[in-house]
């Protein structure tokens, strides 16, 4: 009996010993910014808006740029809620995408039904794989 506890505290102690890079294996993969924008918007797009803000930290920050003024939120019920409460059919198209690490950057296409499309300055700043900032202006 011994000898087979042994046994199956020696397979546990492999399946847990680093890799050759000296780190564990990989259970996911971490997500960067890109990955992370690219789940967001497939998400939206696709009408899963609580799963688009389930990527964002509860400390999230939105500015939207309108004239001369900004509007700030602050907190995930307050942003989320903005993307939540947005109209259906809300579509957010990135593209001219630019990918500065932490930081992504894209020439967002917004298409409303009903209303007219338009074209947004769009920032979001992803840390550990949740989105942290926004920043929203008109082009």
């Amino acid at each position: 009996m011994a000898a087979v506890a042994a046994e199956a505290e020696a397979r546990a102690a492999a399946s847990e010993a680093p890799a050759a890079s000296g780190r564990p294996p990989p259970y996911t993969w971490p997500m960067g910014a890109v990955d992370t924008m690219e789940t967001f918007f497939e998400l939206l797009n696709s009408g899963d808006r609580a799963g688009a803000v389930a990527l964002m930290d509860e400390r999230v920050e939105m500015r939207i740029h309108v004239g001369d003024n900004a509007q700030v939120y602050r907190g995930v019920e307050r942003v989320g809620g903005w993307f939540l409460r947005g109209e259906a059919g809300l579509k957010m198209i990135p593209g001219e995408i630019r990918d500065l690490g932490v930081t992504y950057q894209a020439d967002v296409l917004t298409v409303r039904p009903g209303a007219l499309s338009q074209h947004l300055d769009a920032s979001f700043r992803v840390e550990a794989g949740k989105i942290t900032s926004i920043n929203l202006a008109p082009r």
